[in-house]
Order: structure tokens, then sequence, then C-alpha cells
């Protein structure tokens, strides 16, 4: 059980809501991803996986837009960006890998999104998907490669919910305060609308929507506060 949290001492803070909202999805993918070692089929850990990855993109590049990039010579801020890319390069490599070895699609749009992303880093990735699988195709036979392939996107997953908990961590205690101490109230409160809320989008509120979700009433209430905030700055 995640720990509840009680307060926000700034906008800002509204990232610890949106980690313990990321790290409940990622830990249901898992356990899904954990299921499908025993065969079945992979429909519900594929809805699952394509939409928390649609959220840590969304996460990740409004956070480089509008949160980090604005600190100027902050080594935190810098360090922040490249594990994103570090997130999207994992999970462009579980999309080829699902792709590829069970021939379970996943949405178009996330694949190409991280494709784009990282493209040269994915095509290496595509290139040796492809070499793992025709080796083991021909060494064991495509009964066993398909268990095998299972597992191995077990321990996939499990790699990028690591990567993405120990980023989460680093945010938390080297960039969060960065951000604090440079920012201005007003600069502060715009990072976190756009971390929430994503304008022009269909619905712009998928995301605050989303993290909603995932937490207790307590937390809902704080973020239903932020979100007053932002309506009242702009209004």
């Amino acid at each position: 059980m995640l720990e509840e949290i009680t307060r926000l001492e700034s906008p800002i803070d509204v990232m610890y809501l949106m980690h313990k909202a990321f790290e409940a999805a990622s830990e249901r993918v898992e356990a899904l991803a954990a299921e499908a070692q025993s065969g079945g089929s992979l429909d519900e850990f594929t809805e699952g996986f394509t939409f928390w990855v649609t959220q840590l993109l969304y996460h990740a590049e409004a956070e480089d837009d509008y949160m980090t990039a604005p600190l100027e010579d902050s080594q935190p801020a810098r360090d922040n960006e490249t594990e994103h890319n570090e997130l999207r390069a994992a999970g462009g490599e579980i999309i080829e890998f699902m792709g590829k070895g069970d021939n379970a699609g996943l949405e178009d749009n996330v694949k190409g999104a991280m494709l784009a992303l990282e493209e040269e880093q994915h095509k290496e990735l595509i290139e040796a998907a492809q070499e793992v699988e025709s080796v083991l195709k021909q060494a064991i036979g495509e009964d066993r490669v398909l268990g095998r392939t299972r597992r191995h996107l077990y321990r996939r997953v499990m790699a990028l919910r690591v990567l993405e908990f120990d980023h989460f961590e680093n945010e938390e205690a080297f960039v969060l305060p960065v951000v604090k101490e440079k920012m201005a109230g007003a600069q502060e409160l715009e990072a976190a609308r756009r971390l929430l809320i994503q304008d022009g989008a269909e619905n712009p509120r998928w995301v605050i929507d989303w993290v909603a979700t995932e937490l207790n009433d307590v937390e809902r209430g704080l973020l239903a506060e932020l979100d007053a905030q932002f309506t009242a700055a702009n209004a």
C-alpha cells in the first residue's frame, strides 16, 4: 500500500500524486505480465501497458517542456531529461518486443510516438529483437519461443518499472526542490497545470481525470484544490 499524501506545500508537489498514480498503474501492468507467463490472451496486458506508456510519454514530454526546460544551469534538470530518454527507450523496446514476439499489436499512435522520440535507438532495438527471435526459432521451435517470449516480456516490464520508480525517486529528491527554488509562484502553478491538462487535446483533462482515479478521497481533494487554482489563475 502506497503512503497517503495529505498535503501539497506548493503546486509542483502534485508530482507526488502523479507518481503515486503511475506506480499503481505500472504495478498492475507488471502483475498482468506475470500472469501472462502461464499463457492465455495478452489483450488485457496490452491494453494496460499501452495506457501506461501513453501517460508516461506525455508526462515526460510535459516535464521537459514546462518544468525542467526553464531551469537554466541546473544539472538536476538536465539529468531528469536524460532519465526521461531512458524511460522512452525502455518503453519502446517492449513495444517492439511485443509486436514481434507474440503477435500482440499495440496502438499505432503509441508505437509511432515512441519511434519518433528515439528513432535511431529503436531501429537498433528492433534489429536486435529480430536477430534473437530468428535464432530462438531455429534452435528450439516456435512453441517454446512463445513461452520464452512471455518470460522475457515480464523481465522487461519489471526493468521498465524499476527504472520508472528510480526516476521518480531522483526527481522528488533533486528536481522538485530546484523547481521550488527557481520558479516564481505563477510559473510553478502553470508548470503543474501543463503536467495535468493538455491544451488543445480532444479531451484536455485526460491526464488529471486519470490521476484522480488512482487516488484516495483525501488525495483527490488535494488535486481538486489545485485544479481550482488553475481555473482562478486563468479567469
